[in-house]
């Protein structure tokens, strides 16, 4: 059976994707029916290899790769090593969002299977003049996804966030109970496809305590609430909502299957605090199946070698389970 091509969009050329894509080259073999093709600059690659050896082959198609060797498409944005590290600049902005262009590209001509995103700069990209707040949105415009979520992963917890990159004061005003039906049943629908035919599904609540019967903020009884008791008569085994400071532990103890965040941070917190070796970012109910490592460009640990490889590992045998279902 033909391997499935999975691209790996090469992240910021100022941040650690080059280095962790090396130290956790020689692991993606382990994953069967799978094999990488980077989308990057072999520039930024070849200013990487000191962390870890591999054989360079440029491709212009799939088939063009060569077994045993390190595939990449080279977009030819940065020419050579003398480029900025550690830092934003429009440079790596562009460089780092042309990646994930010509990714989309590439999927939509059939040359990969899907995507792992290393990662990029927000900020960068406003430099360069992409006015994205991160490859979730990008990636959905591009492909026309109407319905899609960020979902968190690490091992058997999940969180999926019903808002993402907003400044939290608009939170409330953007919680609807369109919004939430919609992300319930994306997530319902994406662990159904991970395999889990009858799964169990938390929502937050938005306020401390619950909201404390409505002393402590309105959201949980005027919109969280309904949303849960519809989503039961539908057939869903949803529950909810959870206070925050209390609905990861439900995860962990196995008593749910997803967690509904109401925010960014709601989900974020705990799950960097305790799983960021294994942390994995989905983006679910797009036709492409698309992962990321669960962090961020790391700027001030870029090329002093010490990033860790696991996430991008753990983001990549996860696409490679979702293109093969």
């Amino acid at each position: 059976m033909e391997k499935k091509i999975i691209g790996i969009s090469l992240g910021d050329p100022a941040g650690i994707g080059a280095e962790v894509l090396l130290k956790g080259f020689p692991q993606l073999s382990k994953t069967s029916g799978a094999t990488p093709l980077v989308i990057g600059d072999i520039a930024v690659v070849e200013k990487n290899l000191v962390y870890g050896k591999a054989s360079v082959n440029i491709v212009q198609r799939k088939s063009e790769m060569k077994q045993g060797y390190l595939n990449i498409y080279n977009t030819g944005v940065i020419k050579d090593k003398d480029f900025p590290i550690g830092k934003d600049s429009s440079l790596c902005g562009k460089a780092s969002f042309l990646y994930v262009e010509k990714a989309m590209q590439l999927w939509k001509e059939r040359e990969i299977d899907g995507l792992v995103t290393l990662p990029i700069s927000k900020k960068a990209w406003h430099m360069a003049g992409f006015r994205y707040s991160g490859h979730t949105e990008l990636l959905a415009e591009r492909l026309g996804s109407k319905r899609f979520a960020m979902v968190m992963i690490a091992g058997n917890i999940r969180a999926l966030l019903a808002t993402t990159h907003i400044p939290l004061k608009e939170v409330s005003g953007k919680l609807s109970e369109e919004l939430l039906a919609e992300k319930i049943l994306i997530g319902y629908e994406f662990l159904q496809k991970i395999g889990i035919e009858h799964p169990v599904i938390g929502v937050s609540a938005l306020n401390p305590h619950g909201g404390e019967g409505g002393v402590l903020g309105d959201e949980e009884e005027d919109v969280i609430e309904p949303v849960v008791k519809r989503m039961k008569g539908e057939g869903i085994n949803c529950k909810g909502p959870f206070p925050a400071d209390a609905i990861f532990s439900k995860a962990v103890e196995g008593q749910l299957d997803m967690i509904i965040a109401i925010y960014h941070d709601q989900a974020m917190i705990p799950l960097k605090a305790f799983y960021f070796d294994e942390l994995v970012n989905c983006t679910a109910g797009m036709e492409m199946a698309r992962t990321s490592p669960g962090h961020g460009t790391a700027f001030d640990i870029a090329y002093k070698g010490v990033a860790t490889s696991s996430p991008f590992i753990e983001a990549y045998k996860l696409v490679a389970e979702l293109i093969s279902s």
